[in-house]
């Protein structure tokens, strides 16, 4: 690991700013984020790149509940079409087939289990950001440098394959299914932390 990583430093705000960009894009029908969404900009301020996440942060958490659940029904559910756009990644044009199962190996040997009531659906952008938050989790609670070591690399190599490879596309489509959306501005700020956080991952993690 090289020293510029700071694990016991970086790996809590990153945890926060993880929890935060799920809460993002979590289904306001399954939970109310804004009162937590209130308490994250204070959180995670100290990581310069999350900065990024806070006018969206700012947004969700002042908005009406009834707006948030019709804006998000409206974007991401599926209908008798399918939705919009689609938030989960097996449902996304251009990923390749097994996206889905390759989640959930990554889940599955990381000891991360979605709730019961979202467990069909791991691949939900929501529920990939919340591995990466478990992840940063389990970074800063190993108990050296060696034994945060495969949580690191998992966090990168999960990273780059799976949220930072379709979230762009995912900011594109929902910017232009509704531009004014709170959730439009939601997608793009976490397109651009989760980018950001890669860049500096990549660029910590050292020697693999």
């Amino acid at each position: 690991m090289t020293p510029e990583r700071l694990r016991l430093h970086t790996a809590p705000l990153r945890a926060l700013a993880y929890a935060a960009s799920s809460e993002l894009l979590a289904s306001p029908h399954d939970l109310d984020p804004r009162a937590l969404l209130a308490t994250r900009r204070r959180q995670c301020a100290p990581l310069r790149w999350a900065a990024v996440l806070e006018p969206a942060i700012e947004a969700l958490a002042a908005a009406e509940l009834d707006a948030l659940q019709r804006g998000f029904s409206g974007l991401f559910e599926v209908g008798d079409q399918g939705p919009p756009v689609p938030i989960r990644e097996s449902l996304r044009p251009a990923r390749p087939p097994g996206a889905r199962e390759e989640v959930v190996r990554f889940y599955e040997f990381f000891g991360y289990a979605p709730g019961e009531r979202f467990a069909w659906q791991p691949d939900h952008l929501s529920i990939e950001l919340e591995f990466l938050h478990a992840l940063c989790v389990q970074e800063a609670h190993a108990p050296d440098d060696a034994a945060a070591r495969p949580f690191q690399l998992a966090q990168g190599d999960f990273t780059a394959r799976h949220p930072a490879a379709w979230l762009p596309a995912f900011a594109d489509d929902t910017t232009a299914q509704a531009a004014a959306s709170p959730y439009a501005a939601a997608a793009r700020a976490v397109a651009d932390f989760v980018a950001a956080d890669l860049a500096w991952q990549l660029a910590t993690l050292g020697p693999r």
